[in-house]
């Protein structure tokens, strides 16, 4: 299956979301259009950009807005 965005928390147990994100990349198990979303109680000054950094497409912080969300979809979803 080929999923147009992914949600993927930062913070997991065992293996945290920049960690998987590495992996799914490094196994080629995202297809080049799927969008990856950070989603994060981490919403410090540049917290954005280190997850851009690290190779997601965007960044939500918790709790989640229902607005920025639906700003997401339409950005990503084709």
């Amino acid at each position: 299956k080929e999923y147009q965005i992914v949600f993927l928390d930062h913070m997991m147990p065992e293996m945290d979301g920049i960690e998987t994100l590495d992996v799914l990349k490094k196994e080629s198990l995202l297809s080049e259009n799927t969008a990856v979303i950070a989603l994060t109680a981490n919403a410090i000054i540049g917290a954005e950009e280190q997850y851009r950094e690290a190779g997601f497409d965007g960044y939500i912080s918790k709790p989640i807005e229902v607005e920025r969300l639906k700003e997401t979809l339409l950005k990503f979803l084709k």
